[in-house]
């Protein structure tokens, strides 16, 4: 026992001492980071995923990582479906940022957006930013992401023909992929304000939107307007000439005037026309109007048939009575004649 007892005493100082080291160093570790400086803005984790050969991610915490997994894993599938839709072969290798606050969303687009941006795709800057707000979720993530990858597709035309590209029809392009649901946001009618003589022109939302939240929503849902107008009309092939046409040195203008033998001008008269009735006004303001209608002829159906079945017996307790008035007139005249 004399011997153990010194055996055991050294280890336990041993391990006391390994304790004292670890909690010293834990605490100069602590006091460190505590004091190191930091950036104003929270800073973009380390790569978070990477898949396919043109994005990376990189989020503002691990949270977002997680929630938009599904998101991000589907990213690459739906920009190769845009590809295919405009028949883009070139390829543009980027980032996309997801982050939570509108202060690192302004420090990550270099620039103080309007209020009603939600997501940017920059092509000098080769990104995407999508400021994630609380009430957005994962689906409707999706949606504004699904909506900056046609302008990042468009980015990857050739020069000669992504240059001529007016602002609203990168704008209406995006939107009839995947609505971003601005006109929704703001309530937005263009029936009513073409009705009321206050629809903007298609020219001007050629170099911006504004910073007026409505008549950017106003622009956003008349370019989708002019844009699904073309495609039911002339098929989904039309772009893909359209944008062929622009390579080969076409504006716009000359190459809706190659492929469908009007301007822009003229088909955005015909759009016009379309929206200036209030039939379309009744249709937007109301979207559900005709199935709320089917819905009250539905409600009263049993009552005009239970309206009927009185009106029914009504009919026949009054001709039951005649009946058996003229059962009784003629059992009082065979009593006479009896008599």
């Amino acid at each position: 026992m004399g011997e153990i007892l010194p055996f055991i005493c050294g280890w336990a100082l041993l391990f006391n001492t390994y304790l004292l080291i670890t909690l010293i160093a834990t605490h100069i570790i602590s006091t460190i980071l505590a004091f190191m400086p930091c950036m104003g803005q929270p800073q973009p984790l380390a790569l978070q995923q990477q898949s396919g050969d043109t994005f990376t991610f990189s989020y503002q915490d691990e949270n977002l990582a997680t929630e938009l997994s599904l998101v991000a894993n589907a990213a690459h599938d739906r920009l190769d479906e845009i590809r295919a839709f405009f028949a883009i072969d070139n390829k543009k290798s980027g980032d996309i940022y997801f982050c939570r606050d509108i202060e690192t969303f302004s420090s990550k687009l270099q620039f103080e957006p309007p209020v009603w941006y939600n997501a940017v795709a920059q092509q000098d800057l080769n990104q995407i930013v999508v400021w994630v707000k609380p009430e957005q979720s994962p689906a409707q993530i999706a949606k504004l992401l699904n909506h900056e990858l046609v302008h990042w597709a468009l980015f990857e035309l050739p020069p000669q023909a992504r240059e001529k590209i007016p602002l609203w029809l990168h704008e209406g392009l995006a939107e009839m992929w995947s609505d971003r649901g601005l006109a929704e946001t703001y309530n937005v009618s263009l029936a009513w304000e073409a009705k009321h003589n206050n629809l903007p022109r298609l020219n001007s939302y050629n170099t911006a939107f504004g910073n007026e939240p409505y008549r950017a929503a106003v622009g956003y849902a008349l370019a989708k307007e002019f844009v699904l107008f073309l495609n039911n009309k002339y098929g989904d092939e039309l772009f893909k000439q359209v944008f062929k046409s622009m390579a080969a040195g076409r504006s716009f203008d000359q190459a809706l005037v190659d492929h469908t033998g009007f301007s822009v001008v003229s088909h955005e008269k015909i759009v016009r026309a379309n929206l200036n009735s209030w039939w379309r006004v009744i249709q937007e303001m109301y979207p559900h109007f005709f199935f709320l209608v089917v819905i009250i002829i539905l409600g009263l159906v049993p009552f005009v048939a239970a309206r009927r079945r009185r009106h029914k017996q009504a009919l026949h307790d009054v001709w039951q009575r005649e009946e058996d008035e003229v059962d009784l007139m003629t059992g009082h005249g065979d009593n006479i004649g009896n008599e």
